[in-house]
């Protein structure tokens, strides 16, 4: 599967053949079909370790004693430019309209899988008397509910648009969040 994940971000999913992966893997073609159906099976495997390690970092994030609320958020946020930076290729593929449900599959568990992390966030945030809201489980929701939309569309943008949508999600989850304007958007910015 990493030499397959190797392959598509050097080459490209669509000129990445099966028996590239197993000439590179130094196996035979048959050990490729005992693991996996197709190649198309390989990039739901890595879209579901993408989906790990996206929830394992926010996870970690989150319980990271040496920051506050709001510095966790601008790490989540630092992360997913450079976690979406480094994946570019795969991803692109991954959003392709013959994969949908590999996106179904992303905009299905990615806000159901990072909503503890964040409102332990936003918990946080409450209890540092920065963010003001009695209910941070259903602002965690929102956040992504927004962040979905607003991020929609991103495929080919380029980092200077990522970080403008960024702004606006910055915006909208301050007034959710109940804290001074600016607040999200002053630290991301700071730690650019």
């Amino acid at each position: 599967m990493d030499i397959a994940e190797q392959l598509f971000l050097e080459k490209g999913y669509d000129d990445t053949l099966v028996s590239d992966i197993v000439n590179q893997a130094g196996v035979a073609q048959g050990t490729f079909y005992y693991y996996f159906k197709s190649k198309e099976a390989v990039l739901d495997e890595i879209t579901d370790k993408y989906i790990q390690i996206i929830v394992r970092s926010m996870e970690q994030i989150s319980k990271d004693e040496n920051l506050h609320a709001v510095d966790k958020l601008v790490k989540i946020f630092k992360f997913s430019v450079s976690f979406r930076e480094d994946t570019m290729g795969i991803m692109q593929e991954v959003n392709d309209e013959k994969n949908l449900h590999l996106q179904r599959k992303f905009e299905e568990r990615i806000p159901l899988e990072t909503v503890s992390p964040l409102a332990h966030i936003f918990k946080e945030g409450v209890d540092e008397g920065i963010f003001n809201t009695p209910y941070p489980d259903y602002a965690a929701k929102a956040f992504n509910g927004i962040s979905a939309m607003v991020l929609q569309g991103l495929d080919n943008a380029d980092t200077d648009e990522i970080k403008r949508r960024f702004m606006v999600i910055f915006d909208f989850i301050e007034r959710i969040l109940g804290t001074e304007s600016g607040v999200i958007n002053n630290a991301f910015r700071e730690g650019a």
